[in-house]
């Protein structure tokens, strides 16, 4: 439980980064997301995910020990690799939660912002909309982020965009 909180809380600008770098130029990453607090979050975060294999794995050599006859390394040292592999793949799914958000948040803003520009009749390149979209979406959360209220407002139009349906395009586009 503290591992997802830890996700939820402080851990999920990773998933921003990542997301950055595989070319989402839209991806806000909140202010505090640098120096010291990073590499703070990092590290706690790679603490986790061992204290929970380890204390797993910890477990399961004492159940073996109680209540069988095999005490074999081999098997105990593969659980512990298999166990320390999932509990990363739950440390990233738990983290991208906080990016899909986001993702939804800025696809609704997009679709709403075309939908907009169609009805003004005004005419942008794809590049131009997109670089619109991308600043618009950045601005809004740049300035819940500075008023304290990242993690809401994110939240809030993520909940919005699930709930509304995508603008329908006209014949003519």
């Amino acid at each position: 439980m503290a591992h997802f909180l830890w996700c939820q809380f402080a851990a999920y600008p990773t998933a921003f980064e990542s997301q950055l770098r595989k070319g989402k130029s839209w991806v806000y990453i909140p202010l505090g997301w640098k120096g010291f607090r990073k590499f703070t979050v990092l590290s706690v975060s790679r603490l986790l995910v061992l204290s929970v294999a380890g204390s797993g794995t910890i477990l399961l050599m004492f159940l073996t020990q109680k209540y069988t006859l095999q005490r074999g390394p081999l098997w105990i040292t593969g659980f512990a690799v298999v166990l320390f592999l999932a509990i990363n793949r739950l440390d990233a799914f738990w983290n991208h939660l906080r990016y899909r958000q986001q993702e939804d948040a800025y696809y609704r803003l997009h679709d709403e912002l075309r939908a907009k520009l169609d009805q003004e009749a005004k005419d942008y390149t794809e590049a131009q909309f997109r670089s619109l979209a991308a600043y618009q979406h950045q601005q809004r959360l740049h300035k819940a982020d500075e008023a304290g209220t990242f993690l809401v407002a994110l939240k809030s139009e993520a909940r919005i965009a699930r709930k509304t349906p995508a603008p329908v395009q006209s014949a003519e586009a």
